[in-house]
Formats: C-alpha cells, structure tokens, sequence
C-alpha cells in the first residue's frame, strides 16, 4: 500500500493514508505542477513534425502575406498576378498534403477523420458556404475562399492529431513570430509597407503591417502562445522576443489587440494559471502600468486614435447592418457569395472599409442564414468548452487553448475570417483541441472521484462493528 501510495503521488493522482484511513489528494509542489501530467499521454506529446508538414502549416498560417496593394475589384475580376499564384500554390499544396495523409489512413484502414461536434458544425457551416458560389457574383474567388476554410480546418486537425498538441502550439508561435520579424524588417528596410499615418498624425506613426499581416493581431497572439507554451520565459531568447512583441503591439495602435491583451493578463490574475513565469510577467506588467499611470507617464490612444470612432467601431456598426440589410432582403438564406458579397456591397456604405471587418457578417452576408447558425453554435459551444476549462483546471494547455479561443474570438469580431491566415488557424486549432481537452478533464475526475465512492462504500460497511464491537 505504501509503494502504490508513492506511485499515485508521483503522477498527481489519489493516494491513499494507512494513517488517516482516507483517500486524500495531493497538492504537488510548484515545480511539480510545472510538469504536465502524463494523463494527456499521446494527445499532448507526439513527434516532431517532419520538414514538409511544417512548412505547408506555417505557409497556410502566414496567409500567405499579400505583399502588394490590390484593387479589391481585381480578385472578383479573376485578374492574376505573381502573389495570386504563390497563393493558388501554398493552398494547393495544403490541400495535397492533407489528401496525402487521408489516403495513408485509408491504406493503413484507420478512421480517416476524428472530428469532434464543433468541428462538424464547422463542416456545416462550410457547405453552406459552398452553397453560395452558385449565387456569388465571383464564383471562383468565393470557391477558393471556401476551399482555404475547409484547408484549415481539416489541416489544423490532422497536424494536431499527428503532432501533438504542445507541438501545434508551438509551431503557431514560430509562425506568428516570424511574421512579426517580417513586420520588423520592413519597419527599418521597406517603411513604406508596412507604417501608414494614424487619425491625428499625418506622418507615418502607425506601424500597420497589413501586407505582411495585421501587427496588432500577430503580436498579440505572440505574446499568448510565448508565455503559455514556453517554460523558461526569463532566458535571453524568449525575453528578447516578449519585449519585440510587446514594442509592436503598443506601435500597432490597434485597439481590439489591446482589448485582447488586457483580458489575457485580466484572466491570468483571476485565474492563476499553473504557469509560474507566465504570473510573474502578468504582475510585472500590473505593477509597470500602474506605476506609469500614477507618475502620469502613461501614453494615451486617444492621441492617436479618434476616440468618437470606439462606439461605432469605426463606423463598422454601419457597415455592419448595410451588409445584413442587403442579405436579408436580397438571399436571406444562402447569401450573396462569400467574400465576393462584402467586396461588392461594402463599398456602397463605405469605399474605404473594404470587407465585412467581421467573420460573423462576412459569413452572414457570404452564406445567409444557413452558414451563420452553425457558426453561432459552433462559437457557443466552443465558449462553453473554454469556461468550464478556465473554472475547472489550471493546467498550461487547457489554459493556453482557452485563452487562445478567447483572443481569436475578439479579434474575429472586429476583423479577422475563418478561411486563412493567423486567427483562422488559430481558431481551427481550438476546434480539435478545446473538446478533447475537455473530455480528458472529465476521466481524470471520474478516474478522482471513484475511489472515494469506493472508499466510502468500505467506511458505510464497517461503520456498524466498529458502533458495536460485540
């Protein structure tokens, strides 16, 4: 009984006391919680990826970058040209690959696909979308953007369920990190593609980054796979990189980065993850604000940023229900094409928007109603799936997924799709790995809770020689 005791203690699990005749739980030390149980087993701690599955996953999360100024016009022309053709490859040979693992599960007779519920409300929600390339006024542009959503979503899965989820996380960070290395050598060598003037400056002062990829949303999504998948945030390396991605997040000038920021750090001092450095960062950051605010040193955005542009979003609230208005009355429930409808009605509200500015109106206005309840379900449930991760555990993973979900969820509100890019990949990575994670969660404390039941049946048992000995 001793040595299983040991045992049990050592992996975090019930361990039971000759002493006290009960079956305690243990509270590991830190630096033991630190370490990642092995109940994950697999699911966690897989392979590394091999040289062709890494690059095809950071291509598709790069986008790739758009690297040029393009009439909006010219993609619902069809019109060609050299970053067209890098994109029609990338996504090709995504798509290749993902055919390629599918066929080698059929071979070995293994199921071809494990997808959880949110990932077939996905799946829903992207028929849908094809539906609506017999009514989109651009065919071709909204097939292959339905094509890049379907890419993602089955590539995020596979890589997770090949490699592992600490390895997903991983190379998520490499990618984002590249990109904000990217941003910052334009910054210095090519100013002009990547800096743009801000509402109350004239002279370039925003560092906008839009044709390699959105700086705000990069930087932020940097920082939250930094801190919750490194371990030793305090070496030199990843110190260098936390401060890089911090100078370009507060340079982005981009508000729901900073909204997505605060509640990140605002979740990690409600919640005190089991994530040591990642704490200690939350308060440094704390207690620096709070110093610059009291010392009256604390750069405000409204010197930069109109503040009037806050309650309508910079007039996307308009864009918003100009959008739905002519969806609704036009195909209210398979759209007008997704992509190719905000690209064509956008500019009757406001040339100067462009898109829907929302993945919520962009899948609206791009498939009506038949994409959008799926994706307001597949969204709930995912919510629902990160709340009770949040409340139940501290681990780092089930941290790191839920915050992940979190950050892509607000910056899609305002701005991000589903189809390519960071977020999108980001947001399929949380599809696949929230419900697992979940579930795992949910053996590990009936795997807690039956030894007590058993214990406690032992106790009733003896309970009545032990009142009368006789």
């Amino acid at each position: 009984m001793a040595s299983l005791g040991a045992a049990s203690d050592r992996f975090g699990g019930p361990m039971y006391s000759p002493s006290q005749g009960v079956l305690s739980v243990p509270r590991p030390g830190l630096a033991a919680r630190e370490q990642e149980p092995s109940f994950f087993g697999p699911l966690l701690f897989h392979k590394q990826p091999t040289l062709a599955a890494a690059a095809i996953f950071l291509l598709a999360l790069s986008g790739p970058p758009r690297l040029r100024i393009r009439d909006p016009e010219s993609s619902l022309r069809g019109d060609m040209d050299w970053v067209v053709i890098l994109h029609l490859v990338v996504w090709g040979a995504a798509g290749l690959w993902v055919l390629w693992q599918i066929a080698k599960r059929f071979q070995a007779r293994r199921p071809l696909l494990r997808l959880s519920p949110p990932q077939i409300l996905g799946l829903v929600m992207i028929l849908g979308l094809a539906a609506s390339v017999w009514v989109s006024d651009a065919p071709l542009f909204t097939a292959f953007k339905v094509y890049q959503m379907l890419v993602s979503l089955l590539l995020a899965q596979i890589f997770m369920e090949r490699f592992g989820v600490w390895t997903s996380l991983k190379a998520m960070l490499w990618g984002n990190t590249l990109l904000c290395i990217a941003i910052t050598g334009c910054a210095f060598l090519l100013p002009d593609e990547v800096w743009t003037a801000s509402e109350f400056n004239p002279d370039p002062s925003r560092l906008f980054g839009d044709l390699i990829a959105p700086t705000g949303v990069v930087s932020v999504l940097a920082i939250i796979l930094l801190l919750t998948s490194v371990r030793k945030v305090w070496k030199v390396l990843p110190l260098a990189l936390l401060t890089l991605f911090l100078v370009l997040l507060a340079l982005s000038l981009m508000r729901t980065a900073y909204v997505t920021a605060f509640v990140f750090f605002a979740l990690v001092l409600l919640k005190r993850p089991n994530i040591k450095p990642l704490r200690r960062v939350a308060y440094l950051l704390c207690a620096s604000l709070v110093m610059l605010y009291v010392c009256d040193r604390l750069p405000s955005v409204s010197q930069y940023r109109d503040p009037e542009t806050v309650t309508n979003m910079g007039d996307r609230v308009g864009l918003w229900r100009h959008l739905t208005t002519a969806t609704l009355n036009q195909s209210p429930w398979f759209g007008l094409g997704y992509y190719s409808a905000s690209r064509i009605h956008g500019p009757e509200y406001n040339p100067g928007l462009g898109t829907a500015h929302s993945m919520f109106i962009e899948v609206l206005s791009g498939g009506g109603v038949l994409s959008f309840a799926p994706l307001i379900a597949l969204c709930v449930t995912l919510s629902t799936y990160a709340v009770r991760l949040l409340y139940l555990r501290r681990d780092r993973f089930s941290f790191a997924a839920s915050s992940l979900f979190i950050a892509c969820l607000l910056l899609g509100f305002t701005g991000e799709e589903l189809d390519s890019g960071p977020v999108a990949m980001g947001f399929w990575f949380c599809a696949a790995v929230l419900p697992l994670l979940y579930e795992q969660s949910l053996k590990q404390a009936r795997a807690v809770c039956r030894p007590l039941q058993e214990l406690g049946e032992q106790e009733l048992m003896h309970e009545p020689c032990a009142l009368h000995p006789s």
